[in-house]
């Protein structure tokens, strides 16, 4: 189980690392409106160079991959707020897709929903599996939290105090049959206010 946190750590690393470098693709394009070469053809439409396509494209792409990260790698449970800025990224993105390739006559905002509940979607199951927020060890820490304090409060126990208290208990007990119901319930709770100061 170690070695694939080390894993899914080292690729979510490795993509923060590597993405400001794919940012920059965009300077290797010509300054031309296409650019041809023997894997691929790229046409900048209306964006007139390039480089200026390439440059958006990279930049939407980069956004919402960052994000996406923080969204994946949140521990906190306030990580679904970082679910809004990426919605608008991907609408954004969306609306620049369709600027370019016109998939869509009368594109609204509103068409962006449906792809990003998908996508969404596929957030959550990628953070459900890498398991970097989990309720289990949300709870678990703070279960740890609540065992540090009460140890913390039972490093500042007094153990004389303690063990007179004991010795009372035990004389009570051994007397119990010679004292009323009434007497023996006030020092049983007396002993425990003792405890208690």
């Amino acid at each position: 189980m170690r070695s694939f946190n080390i894993k899914k750590d080292i690729i979510i690393i490795s993509i923060i690392i590597v993405s400001p470098f794919a940012f920059y693709f965009h300077v290797l394009a010509p300054k031309t409106k296409i650019w041809e070469t023997i894997l691929f053809t790229i046409d900048a439409g209306y964006f007139e160079k390039i480089n200026n396509y390439l440059w958006i494209y990279s930049y939407k792409i980069l956004t919402i991959l960052m994000v996406s990260i923080w969204f994946i790698t949140c521990k906190n449970w306030w990580r679904l707020a970082i679910l809004f800025p990426l919605s608008f990224e991907f609408s954004h993105f969306i609306s620049f897709l369709n600027d370019r390739y016109q998939f869509l006559s009368n594109y609204s905002h509103f068409h962006s929903i449906p792809i990003f509940l998908i996508f969404g979607f596929l957030l959550f199951l990628i953070s459900k599996k890498l398991n970097y927020y989990s309720l289990k060890n949300n709870n678990k820490s703070k279960l740890n939290a609540e065992i540090y304090e009460l140890m913390k409060d039972l490093s500042l126990f007094d153990r004389d105090k303690s063990q007179e208290i004991e010795k009372q208990f035990n004389l009570l007990k051994k007397e119990k049959d010679f004292i009323n119901k009434k007497d023996y319930l006030v020092i049983l709770i007396n002993l425990r206010d003792k405890m208690d100061n």
